[in-house]
């Protein structure tokens, strides 16, 4: 920097000039401030505006000579530092000392006088400063010792810091405000560009990005045996028997309660971790209930599964190899949910297919509300149809017209399949179903659903 040299340049400078000082004044034998010395002085020195001009105290006198001229001793001093060769240097702090301004000087201690050489001035520091478009301020110190400042309440963001390799002057240059506003201009949009760039990815990726905190979330769920099953009796009310139960997948959380499904249902049926968990919800409620299957006390356990399970999952293999382990398989009733579409029509049609020759049975879920539709009965070979309960809780309605369930009535009369009514919640939604003639009803007005030591306590009074 520009500072670091002028001020080694000047302090070699000072050093030449005094030892030149010293050994003239040797030579003259001079030893006060005499005509004769500045006159000796300004023969040797000139006074030049970019020259240091040196200055002489001879000892027990109170005058400083000079190339121009006899001063009074300024008052104040402060030496900061001085070497081993008796080289220091001295802050002028009288605004006399060198052309009204503060200085530093290098000064040299000899038998007859003490020579004093200014090495910087505040002039030189206003120049630097006025040539440096981003300066605003400068903190300048000799071997730690502060002898100028200006402007210097800036954050420390916004300023740097330089030392001369051989002295100890340092100092500090603070940015101006406009260099300042810059800076923070900066670095507001170094922080804001990968910011942007960053929810630009994540607005991008969101999709993919929530997928993947979800499957890390159900992996470690499965893992820690967070899924638990309960299930939810199916009511005959012809006979007012229990005719099945609905296996209802449940999440405990860490403070012992469960997550509602609806919360994570969707991103669950999508999740590859789904095939392996409809294998354990199968082998699960069959292990819990199979004593109540194989003696007849509950018809049917219906499990939903969707399409994609279907689709992209070996769900016939697993069923055989449990029915070959004497697994209750022939009882089970898989309830297919549309809540997402059906790509493949054929890969559902041949696991019914199947299905049915294990002795399973297949019911169409939330029938009225789902992807498929009528389109859907007409072209896979159902057991049984599923009313949503969307319906069941508008049927009393004045303004409602129960002609789509009667439709679903009148198709399940010509199928021969069974129909089933679900979110029966009070006895006057049972009663006008059973007028309508749907029979098979699910719902709190019977029982929530209920972990199985539960359910038997439930149809040992049912």
């Amino acid at each position: 920097m520009q500072l670091d040299n002028d001020y080694d340049q000047r302090l070699l400078a000072a050093k030449e000039q005094m030892n030149q000082v010293q050994t003239m004044l040797q030579q003259q034998q001079s030893d006060h401030c005499s005509e004769d010395t500045i006159a000796l002085l300004k023969g040797k020195f000139f006074k030049q505006n970019d020259q240091p001009v040196p200055w002489v105290r001879f000892n027990n006198e109170d005058y400083i000579c000079s190339a121009i001229g006899r001063w009074p001793v300024p008052m104040g001093g402060k030496l900061l530092s001085q070497d081993i060769d008796g080289y220091g240097l001295v802050i002028g702090e009288d605004e006399r000392t060198f052309n009204k301004q503060r200085a530093i000087y290098a000064s040299t201690t000899g038998s007859t006088a003490k020579v004093f050489v200014p090495v910087q001035s505040a002039d030189t520091i206003n120049t630097v400063l006025a040539n440096c478009q981003v300066c605003g301020g400068i903190n300048i110190k000799i071997n730690g010792h502060s002898w100028m400042k200006q402007h210097t309440q800036v954050n420390d963001l916004s300023s740097i810091e330089y030392k001369a390799k051989d002295s100890d002057f340092s100092y500090r240059l603070f940015a101006n405000k406009h260099a300042t506003n810059q800076l923070w201009l900066t670095l507001f949009l170094l922080l804001l560009i990968p910011t942007a760039l960053l929810t630009g990815i994540i607005y991008l990726f969101r999709g993919y990005l929530m997928k993947l905190y979800w499957h890390k979330k159900f992996v470690s769920a499965l893992k820690k045996e967070a899924f638990y099953l309960e299930y939810q009796p199916i009511v005959d009310t012809d006979n007012n028997q229990v005719y099945g139960v609905e296996t209802l997948l449940r999440w405990r959380k860490k403070n012992g309660e469960y997550r509602e499904t609806n919360s994570y249902i969707r991103m669950l049926e999508q999740d590859s971790v789904m095939p392996k968990l409809t294998q354990w919800m199968i082998n699960t409620s069959l292990s819990e209930l199979k004593s109540l299957l194989r003696s007849n006390q509950i018809s049917r356990c219906s499990i939903n599964i969707s399409a994609k399970q279907i689709e992209h999952s070996r769900l016939l293999p697993y069923l055989q190899l449990l029915a070959d382990k004497g697994y209750p398989v022939d009882q089970l009733c898989f309830e297919l949910t549309e809540r997402q579409p059906i790509e493949s029509v054929q890969s559902v049609r041949e696991f019914i297919a199947g299905c049915k020759q294990l002795g399973c049975r297949i019911k169409l879920d939330d029938v009225g509300v789902g992807h498929g539709g009528g389109l859907l009965i007409q072209q896979l070979n159902f057991d049984g149809l599923k009313i949503n309960k969307a319906f069941t809780k508008i049927i009393l309605e004045p303004q409602t017209q129960p002609f789509l369930i009667r439709s679903y009535i009148s198709i399940a009369k010509d199928l021969d399949i069974a129909l089933i009514a679900e979110g029966v919640e009070t006895q006057e939604q049972a009663m006008y179903l059973k007028q309508l003639g749907v029979y098979l009803h699910q719902g709190w007005f019977y029982s929530k659903a209920l972990p199985a030591t539960d359910l038997r306590a439930y149809l040992l009074n049912h």
